[in-house]
């Protein structure tokens, strides 16, 4: 554990007054220490019709008063677009020693700085670490499936993808990024060991190549189990239309959270939502092998699934152990050893990849999530659906 932090708070915006003041109100009611700084970052507008928006948002960035400490407005000299907005905020942290980057259509928690130093204090020297999530994920952004981490004895769990909404970092943690970034470039491609969705995000978004970062330096993410900021998704770069899709139920009382070192942590999942096949098997002793790969979402491309034995959900034939899928999340069954036929550990060669097989598999978890109720499984289908075009969108 190192010595307490005070980030800075750090918000790049751009032509969402409305927006930008439901943050500051819910900034300037938490429990914020007294001397903390807040940067607002604004990006300059590059077509006529947002520059209405672009002065209510300068108007409000210098009118508001911050009662926790000093702030400054920093007005882009050319647009910078979301991507590199967002980037530049990140680039504070070398100023500040470490930021909490809030995007503006966030709200915050009374005490999400208290969780921030918190969760500071006790992994700003992890290495393994790309940052800390002040945000809780209720799905798989991939199937629109709920995501669920095993429960251990900590208010976190780990996860190999980032997310925008609420982050904080050190000045180590994103210069690590930015040197990698400055070899690497921000292209991202479906060779990279990543989903394949990724490939197809647009240039102003900065999940995919997070994502790809991620995989190839084999860091994570801290996600609290109690969101600390909740999303309210409105039309904007990245949607046509709002969604409620990312609203979370905000933990407004908790003062003192439970951190578990990275080691010691079973709830560690890579960058399909997948366990990690080493915390898995310490819990389920009985697993017949012991080198495989996690597959029970099935959305990994065959050629990112290496291993000799898979545990998955897809159709297999002479599995060498097979589970039901019943208990909650999908793990649990390969750890309790739920007999049935919904789960198999089987040799890759075994197991069919085919594109159907994977609609099959993924029609089953649906069946599975919605606890096999009549007409759920096709409801969630049309709800991933309308997701995927929702993320096109805007």
């Amino acid at each position: 554990m190192t010595q307490a932090m005070n980030p800075a708070i750090v918000i790049p915006a751009f032509c969402r007054p409305a927006t930008l003041e439901r943050l500051l109100a819910s900034l300037a009611a938490a429990e914020v220490p007294a001397g903390t700084p807040l940067v607002l970052t604004i990006d300059r507008p590059a077509e006529e019709r947002h520059r209405p928006g672009h002065t209510a948002v300068l108007h409000l960035a210098h009118g508001f008063h911050w009662p926790h400490g000093p702030k400054e407005v920093r007005q882009q000299p050319e647009h910078m677009g979301l991507v590199g907005n967002v980037f530049h905020a990140g680039s504070l942290a070398a100023d500040f020693g470490a930021i909490v980057l809030l995007e503006d259509d966030l709200l915050v928690s009374r005490r999400f700085y208290g969780y921030a130093q918190q969760a500071l204090a006790y992994y700003a020297a992890e290495p393994r670490l790309a940052g800390i999530s002040l945000n809780t994920l209720w799905f798989n952004g991939f199937t629109h499936q709920p995501f669920i981490p095993l429960l251990d004895d900590g208010d976190v769990y780990f996860l190999q993808l980032s997310t925008p909404q609420g982050q904080v970092y050190t000045a180590r943690q994103w210069a690590h990024f930015a040197e990698w970034l400055a070899v690497n470039g921000r292209e991202v491609t479906t060779a990279d060991n990543v989903h394949a969705l990724f490939a197809a995000f647009p240039a102003d978004d900065w999940l995919a190549v997070k994502a790809k970062y991620l995989a190839a330096t084999q860091k994570y993410y801290v996600y609290p189990r109690e969101s600390l900021t909740t999303n309210f998704g409105e039309p904007g770069t990245h949607f046509a239309q709002g969604t409620t899709l990312f609203q979370m139920p905000l933990q407004q009382f908790r003062r003192e959270f439970r951190f578990m070192p990275f080691d010691d942590a079973v709830a560690v999942y890579d960058g399909f939502y997948e366990i990690l096949p080493d915390r898995l098997s310490r819990m389920a002793v009985n697993l017949p092998v012991t080198a495989y790969e996690v597959d029970l979402y099935a959305t990994k491309a065959a050629h990112q699934l290496q291993a000799d034995y898979l545990l998955t959900s897809r159709p297999c034939r002479q599995p060498v152990a097979t589970y039901g899928r019943e208990m909650w999340p999908l793990e649990a069954n390969v750890i309790g050893g739920v007999a049935g036929t919904g789960l198999s550990l089987a040799r890759r060669a075994d197991v069919d990849l085919s594109v159907a097989a994977t609609r099959a598999a993924q029609g089953d978890n649906d069946r599975y999530f919605s606890r096999y109720r009549t007409g759920e499984a096709g409801r969630r289908r049309l709800f991933r659906r309308m997701g995927r075009l929702l993320g096109r969108g805007g």
